[in-house]
Order: structure tokens, then sequence, then C-alpha cells
């Protein structure tokens, strides 16, 4: 009996100790951070306001910038914002699209202009 006792101890032990090990981080990565969402994590940003630097109608693309000075490109889908609307210096608020594995481009799901 104190055998066994003694072997769930030991189990016991080592369990807790490898607990902060195996545990996923929920800090923040990657140009414009992660969030941790359903059990899971979401490498998409958080919706944010952002500042327009630079549009590319042509690339479907938008140059945005944070509040803290970092900057990324998204490519914004022909369904979710008209980018003859948009020009640098204007201040909206996007929803990103989760990448997948088989494309890691940032992609907005959703503009709103902020007022």
């Amino acid at each position: 009996m104190k055998r066994l006792i003694r072997q769930i101890c030991i189990a016991w032990l080592a369990a807790m100790l490898l607990q902060p090990v195996l545990a996923q981080p929920a800090s923040e990565a990657g140009n414009l951070g992660q969030r941790v969402q359903g059990g899971g994590i979401n490498y998409a940003p958080q919706p944010a306001v952002y500042a327009v630097t630079v549009v590319n109608a042509s690339a479907r693309t938008v140059t945005l910038r944070d509040a803290d000075g970092r900057t990324g490109v998204v490519h914004v889908a022909d369904s979710v914002y008209d980018l003859s609307q948009l020009k640098p210096g204007d201040k909206i608020r996007v929803d990103f699209i989760e990448p997948v594995a088989t494309d890691s481009k940032l992609s907005a799901a959703s503009i709103w202009p902020e007022k």
C-alpha cells in the first residue's frame, strides 16, 4: 500500500512540474499580435483602429499602422470594402480573417470608417 501511495505522489508531483512546460503561452507574438479563442490560438490580430498609410487598389492591399507604430500589409477582397474610398491618413476599424496554413497572408474580414 505504501508503495502505491508513493508512486501516486511521484506521478502527481511530476504532472504538476510539467504543467507549465506543456501549456501554450497566450502572450502576444507576430506582427500585430495574437489572441486566445475557444481553447486554441487565433493568430489573426484583434479588431482595432488602424491608420491607413498606403492604398494599392490594383493589388487590393492596404498598408496599416497601429497605435504602437507597427505596420502591416492587409489584403482586402472586393466584397469587403471599396478601396477607392480610402486615402492615406484615414482611420479605419478592421477585423481580420484567421490565417490558414495554406494561405498565411493577412486579410480583412470587415472594414469600417472610424469617426
